[in-house]
């Protein structure tokens, strides 16, 4: 008799130096990212929200690390991968030019007129 034992498939796709840690989850939602809209939507969420929130108390994989995440891990959809980390990317950077503190001073033509 063969007993089968059901278990979540898990595909092997991380190269090196993957989080082993709390942050495992994450780093394992995040691998979704190129084939689950439900993951690349949770990615871009937190991109949109990393400066609006307190995320100090999560256990997730940070977005300066997320280039060397994409670089890391074999993608069934490389290409949509690397779109959808550049997009968090550029989308966490905006943010952080906005939550820069005002200069205090009178305002002059180059912090009126955008560049």
């Amino acid at each position: 008799m063969t007993a089968v034992a059901h278990a979540p498939l898990r595909l092997v796709t991380c190269r090196q130096g993957c989080p082993a840690d709390s942050r495992r989850a994450h780093h394992d939602r995040l691998l979704r990212v190129d084939r689950d809209p439900d993951a690349l939507l949770e990615l871009v969420e937190l991109a949109v929200t990393w400066h609006e929130l307190d995320y100090s108390h999560e256990t997730l994989v940070p977005p300066s690390e997320w280039s060397g995440f994409v670089e890391r891990h074999d993608w069934e959809r490389p290409d949509r991968a690397g779109a959808a980390f550049m997009l968090a990317l550029d989308i966490v950077h905006r943010g952080a030019r906005r939550a820069r503190p005002a200069r205090s001073g009178p305002a002059t033509m180059f912090d009126v007129v955008p560049g």
